[in-house]
């Protein structure tokens, strides 16, 4: 059935959007602790932190902005098949 396909379709970038959260929090958690750890080594609290963590956020959205470029091409290409 065409709707089964299209409906794996919809849950599969669901899946794929909604890692973005994990993606983030992970991110930002890596940039905590290795910030803070560094601020205890050279007794520098709280700038490495604070610069780790904007660094996880950052780079956990030029990841999601792959992922939705990614997903909207696989839609074009989709789209120019039928």
């Amino acid at each position: 059935m065409p709707f089964d396909k299209n409906k794996d379709e919809v849950f599969r970038i669901l899946g794929i959007v909604g890692s973005f959260g994990f993606t983030t929090a992970g991110a930002i958690a890596g940039g905590y602790f290795l910030g803070s750890y560094i601020d205890k080594k050279l007794s520098t609290p709280p700038w490495f932190m604070l610069c780790f963590i904007i660094l996880g956020i950052v780079g956990s959205f030029i990841e999601f902005f792959k992922v939705i470029k990614k997903l909207s091409g696989n839609n074009e290409k989709n789209n120019d098949n039928r």
